[in-house]
């Protein structure tokens, strides 16, 4: 497993273990709440294996589905993660989960040991800057089907652990919607 995980997070077998000494490994089942809204997010996380949903619930109390991630990809509320104030958003997990989390007080620790982790949580600044400007750019200049075929490039396995409900609120669109988009495709 710690060989897997170097290799996924692009880390020698000696640096993980560094990693590792200031971070922890968690599993959760299925709809566990990670992060609740109203709260400061003090950590990121990695996941290894699972999947989760970011979303908040609008003034009309529908949930609006943000981000959908699977295993390989950094989550948290990243503006939250650097300001210090509370997260409008609620992270779940949508089936069993196991993720890594880094602190930030202990990866702000490692930083200052040396540069390589500075370089590390750069990485990982960025991954989460690129992923919410391709989230704003697929809203913005796509449609629903454009959208959708987006999201099975970036991330196949989401239509298998993802609830259809969830994937179409994070389209923007109905579940009917969707629908009749994979029957289309399907054609």
């Amino acid at each position: 497993m710690k060989q897997d995980l170097a290799v996924k997070l692009g880390l020698e077998t000696r640096r993980l273990e560094e990693l590792l000494a200031v971070s922890s490994i968690e599993k959760y089942s299925k709809n566990q709440l990670l992060l609740e809204s109203g709260t400061t997010c003090n950590r990121l996380g990695y996941i290894i294996e699972g999947s989760l949903r970011t979303y908040c619930i609008n003034s009309l109390g529908e949930e609006i589905s943000f981000l959908l991630q699977v295993n390989g990809d950094f989550f948290g509320d990243y503006e939250s993660y650097l300001t210090g104030k509370k997260s409008n958003f609620i992270i779940k997990t949508t089936l069993e989960s196991e993720v890594i989390w880094f602190g930030k007080t202990e990866l702000e620790q490692l930083m200052q040991t040396d540069q390589f982790w500075f370089l590390f949580s750069k990485k990982i600044s960025d991954i989460c800057f690129l992923e919410a400007k391709r989230r704003i750019e697929d809203l913005l200049f796509y449609s629903p089907e454009e959208r959708y075929l987006n999201l099975l490039n970036k991330s196949p396995e989401i239509i298998q652990k993802i609830p259809q409900k969830f994937i179409s609120s994070y389209l923007g669109i109905t579940s009917q919607s969707l629908s009749r988009i994979r029957k289309r495709l399907t054609e």
